[in-house]
């Protein structure tokens, strides 16, 4: 299951290790040039380590970091938000909420954050809740990331098994990012279930048009050929799954018959 979680608005990557924290330069008449020690940007600079380690699934040097910006800056939404993905990572999922819920207390307009935690709801299968948190995300002013927004309200909607909900976020993740070309997939293999094999056949050349042929592609073809009996297109996709992708889920789900 893929889910698209935003855990910082503007990740900048370090391109060198950081020896020193962050310090400002200030005049002193009659003493020259002093520094001062910046809270605010030497908690972004441990934010950016920490986001680093995780990328490394080097969890011990993510906290570390996350303590240290909380300890500079223990009021910042956007650390309680990363903070809240790192125990989400580690399987803490009690105080993972309750930093996302902290994040949002301070900053209750903050879209990210509502995204990540509806992601972070899904996963525990609270599926209304997590809806709730991904149009709270969509409607708010300024935000950017609309179209992967709609794209996990319509993964947590397939995953409650909830067709209809699933297609129309589908649909709109779509209309956002046309270049979203891949959930074309997920529309077919939907619009299959439901019967609808006029749009699916649309939904698969659609996809086709600007993407390589893969095993999922072809299971959606064979799919829509077995339920609209067309044999001689099943077999065509079938033998091209098996040809190219013979160890695959896919190509193992048609030796076994498993349509549906």
């Amino acid at each position: 299951m893929r889910f698209i979680v935003i855990v910082i608005s503007s990740l900048l990557f370090l391109t060198a290790c950081v020896s020193s924290e962050t310090s400002v330069v200030t005049k002193n008449s009659g003493a020259g040039h002093v520094t001062q020690f910046d809270p605010e940007g030497a908690a972004k600079t441990r934010v950016k380590l920490a986001l680093l380690y995780l990328n490394q699934n080097n969890m011990q040097q993510a906290k570390g970091n996350l303590d240290k910006a909380l300890e500079y800056q223990p009021d910042d939404a956007d650390i309680y938000r990363i903070f809240a993905y790192y125990y989400q990572r580690v399987n803490e999922n009690e105080i993972a909420e309750e930093y996302y819920k902290k994040s949002l207390r301070i900053d209750s307009k903050n879209a990210d954050t509502h995204n990540n935690y509806g992601t972070f709801l899904c996963k525990l299968a609270r599926y209304k809740e997590a809806e709730q948190a991904f149009l709270i995300a969509v409607k708010l002013p300024r935000y950017t990331a609309v179209a992967n927004t709609y794209e996990n309200a319509g993964l947590c909607a397939e995953k409650a098994q909830a067709t209809d909900k699933a297609l129309y976020y589908y649909q709109y993740a779509l209309s956002h990012n046309p270049n979203k070309l891949y959930l074309n997939l997920s529309l077919a293999k939907l619009n299959i279930d439901k019967k609808e094999y006029k749009t699916a056949r649309l939904n698969l050349f659609n996809y086709q048009k600007s993407s390589k042929i893969n095993a999922e592609s072809l299971w959606q073809w064979i799919r829509l050929s077995y339920a609209t009996e067309k044999g001689a297109s099943l077999s065509k996709y079938a033998g091209q799954l098996l040809e190219q992708f013979p160890d695959s889920q896919r190509a193992l789900d048609y030796l076994n018959h498993e349509y549906y």
